[in-house]
């Protein structure tokens, strides 16, 4: 068996080249196992008025896509971390803790920067507010259908 063919073939030029691309390929593989995430904060106020921030004691949801839950600090403040957050419009849930008062709007949060000033509006004489009632406090007085009046009004007649 003639080695010297097999030793021709590494010269010092690919031998140099195979040991650069070693190194870097190991180096890429370091850096992506080692490389921290990135994360990305959303916080702001929860005001029962618009003016002068009056705190309220409220729990704070994300959702649509994002998910979390907290409530608010003394001064009504919430904040939120995520990991590799992408940048989306995501839906902000607040409902008052004492009242039930619930309030919904959409933000905006950018991924490299984060979202530190959402002022949510939580009054509920506020006309502007896209809220919603609880919903187990209203059903209770509401009107039952009569469905004997709406048969009649197709012109259905009813048995008896």
């Amino acid at each position: 068996m003639d080695f010297s063919k097999i030793t021709d073939w590494f010269t010092k030029g690919k031998i140099i080249f195979v040991t650069i691309a070693g190194v870097i390929t190991f180096s890429i593989t370091i850096y992506n196992q080692f490389k921290s995430n990135k994360t990305t904060e959303i916080s702001g106020v929860v005001s029962a008025s618009k003016d002068t921030i009056i705190p309220v004691d409220a729990i704070v949801k994300i959702s649509s896509p994002l998910s979390g839950q907290t409530e608010t600090d003394s001064k009504g403040r919430f904040k939120f971390k995520f990991s590799n957050l992408q940048s989306d419009t995501f839906l902000i849930i607040v409902q008052n803790k004492r009242t039930n008062f619930v309030a919904k709007q959409n933000e905006y949060v950018s991924a490299g920067d984060g979202r530190k000033d959402i002022l949510v509006l939580l009054n509920s004489d506020y006309s502007n507010s896209r809220s919603i009632r609880d919903t187990v406090t209203n059903t209770s007085y509401r009107k039952k259908p009569n469905i004997g009046n709406f048969l009649q009004q197709l012109g259905i007649k009813r048995r008896h």
